[in-house]
């Protein structure tokens, strides 16, 4: 993946990296605040060897010193010293433990020993570190007494003595913090690339070219829920939504070019991808070009185009198909500005997928083309049911209606697929509820700016 498919996978995907990223950080909290604080206490010694002499041999006895202090960087927390600490303080701890809590160390090339202890308490912590200062030089005291008797060349001597520590060593909750924080983020865009990476939903124009095997996008119609005056654009002149379904007839007829199209099925892959609105509007703006338009409601199992314009679904195409009274009786006219007529459903058959693949369909599509009418069906999705692919071989051709967000790559490729197995004519596909912002048209200008810019 690229930076800019990283990118576009957190931008889609916000919604699982920033809940993750707040659980690392919950959990890093949770973590901090329910150990226990941990303080460290320290005591610097010096360690020297007596006598005095010329310089080599106080080079030696510098190297002999050095030498003895990494020997007892090892031995500072041996069972013996820590069991004298104990009885002195009066400590619960078993010498073990009480070792495990002592570390010793010694900067490179001097005779410093420094001593380090941890302990649940800052005042024990410091008591301990300064018991140990006493303690510890008794011992080397005992180990370095020549054995002839006599004093130990050895000598120790407190530099720094421990203070109560003001803050504990451990947990480090600033760090924890931030650590949660980074790994919560790390797991959360993880989470949204793979989410993203294994995603089939179709999101751009691109997607849906590609999954109907090359099928143009003949329209693209904004996301744009709270419309007003509801779904249908018949009164809406000036916006991007109405524009889009005007470059939608456009498109259309430039596919008339070498044969003129004049019936058309609007179906979908699968429900709610916005098919019916498509239709409606697709059939609203042709008549706005003068065309005489027949939109029918051919989703025997759902019908909602006559609810759509407010119509009744007494009579309708069911009638027509079985021969109950002829075409031109069933027609509503939508409104008297408009050369718009709805068929509505009709009453709901029991054998929807049989009546449609009937032969009158054909003859009722080809009588209403004779009448200089264009046919604009409104058909079921294709997946769920096949009465689209069977309306479609009755037409000039289908317009597949795919929702950016919503529909899948693979059931738009399995959509378009089945009209090609009947042998139909596949003319484009329309992108439904595209996000983003749609490029400006000369209807989005104010009209004052309109006004300046004619004078």
């Amino acid at each position: 993946m690229t930076v800019l498919q990283y990118l576009r996978a957190i931008r889609n995907r916000w919604y699982l990296v920033v809940p993750v990223a707040v659980v690392g950080l919950g959990l890093a909290a949770i973590f901090s605040f329910a150990q226990t604080p941990v303080y460290s206490a320290s005591v610097q010694m010096f360690v020297s060897t007596g006598g005095a002499g010329d310089a080599g041999q106080l080079n030696q006895a510098g190297n002999f010193t050095q030498q003895r202090v990494r020997s007892y960087v090892g031995i500072v927390n041996s069972p013996e010293v820590a069991r004298a600490v104990i009885d002195r303080l009066d400590l619960p701890y078993a010498p073990e433990e009480l070792s495990e809590n002592i570390e010793a160390s010694s900067p490179v090339d001097t005779v410093l020993l420094d001593i380090e202890v941890t302990d649940t308490s800052a005042e024990r912590a410091r008591d301990i570190a300064n018991q140990l200062a006493e303690e510890f030089p008794r011992l080397v005291a005992q180990l370095e007494t020549p054995g002839g008797g006599g004093a130990s060349p050895v000598r120790l001597t407190v530099t720094r003595r421990a203070v109560t520590p003001e803050a504990p060593v451990s947990p480090n909750t600033k760090l924890n913090l931030a650590l949660g924080l980074v790994l919560g983020l790390a797991a959360g865009v993880g989470a949204a690339v793979l989410r993203d990476s294994l995603d089939r939903t179709i999101r751009n124009k691109n997607d849906a070219v590609k999954a109907a095997a090359g099928t143009p996008v003949l329209g693209s119609v904004p996301d744009m829920p709270k419309t007003k005056g509801g779904p249908l654009i018949a009164d809406d002149q000036a916006t991007a939504r109405a524009e889009a379904y005007r470059q939608l007839r456009t498109n259309v007829r430039f596919l008339s070019v070498d044969r003129r199209l004049t019936s058309f099925v609007v179906t979908g892959s699968i429900p709610a991808e916005g098919k019916t609105t498509t239709a409606a509007n697709f059939a609203i703006a042709m008549a706005q070009a003068g065309q005489t338009v027949v939109l029918i409601d051919a989703d025997l199992r759902r019908p909602t185009v006559a609810d759509l314009f407010a119509l009744s679904n007494g009579v309708g195409l069911t009638n027509v198909l079985l021969g109950d009274m002829p075409v031109n009786h069933a027609l509503q006219q939508w409104r008297g500005d408009l050369p718009l007529y709805i068929l509505a459903a009709g009453p709901r058959p029991p054998n929807p997928s049989e009546l449609l693949g009937s032969a009158r369909l054909g003859k009722v599509v080809a009588s209403l083309e004779a009448s200089g009418m264009t046919v604009i069906f409104d058909s079921p999705p294709l997946l769920p049911v096949t009465d689209a692919a069977v309306i479609a071989r009755s037409t000039g051709g289908a317009i597949v209606v795919t929702r950016v967000g919503y529909t899948r790559t693979d059931q738009l490729a399995e959509a378009t697929e089945s009209l090609r197995k009947v042998g139909a004519n596949v003319l484009g596909l329309v992108a439904n509820r595209v996000k983003g912002k749609m490029e400006s048209t000369y209807y989005d200008v104010p009209e004052q700016r309109r006004t300046r810019t004619k004078r």
